[in-house]
């Protein structure tokens, strides 16, 4: 404290669980503390008009991520329409596909084939902009569950059964974020 004091530094506050760091231990050997803060210094603050910290719920590592705002700004998204390799990782994709190979058709082979994969691309895309929303969601709700247990684990402890349910919400939190991860890379490649 007395760093931050000789140094005009002031801790920001935060929104968010209360502990950034947790020993991921059980019982009597569980430590959670706030250990990561944000400081700025009396000439940063007079010229920020906006700084929100924001603790981020724990799940690859024993730390919480903190996201610094210091702006109000939006990032608009430029969307571009590629075969996904997302697509692959559902059965259900298999199905979207089948349903369009299925419909009859007539005219020549090579019309025919050209309209059955439009017709698979424009159905695949349906289909994939209703599976983003429905990763999207679960990625927001199962941050907030997350927080929300984090928080309760900060105030009065977690029983086992709920430990166990944190536990679980944070690995199905991992793989909704891998499909998304693919997802974005792919993006990001093109």
């Amino acid at each position: 404290m007395d760093f931050l004091i000789a140094n005009d530094y002031h801790d920001i506050g935060s929104i968010g669980p209360k502990f950034t760091w947790c020993n991921n231990k059980e019982g009597l050997a569980h430590i959670s503390e706030r250990l990561d803060r944000v400081c700025l210094n009396s000439k940063a603050l007079c010229c920020i008009t906006f700084a929100v910290v924001k603790h981020m719920p724990r799940v690859a590592s024993d730390h919480c991520p903190l996201i610094i705002n210091l702006f109000n700004f939006k990032l608009y998204n430029h969307k571009s329409i590629r075969f996904e390799n997302i697509w692959c990782s559902y059965e259900a994709s298999r199905g979207v596909v089948m349903k369009a190979w299925r419909k009859k058709d007539f005219g020549s082979a090579a019309d025919i084939l050209q309209r059955k994969v439009r017709e698979s691309l424009r159905r695949l895309l349906l289909w994939s902009k209703n599976k983003l929303r429905e990763l999207n969601k679960s990625k927001g709700d199962l941050l907030n569950e997350i927080s929300g247990l984090q928080e309760e684990e900060s105030v009065v402890g977690l029983n086992p059964n709920k430990l166990l349910l944190l536990r679980k919400k944070v690995h199905e939190l991992n793989i909704t974020l891998i499909r998304l991860s693919m997802r974005w890379r792919q993006h990001s490649k093109n």
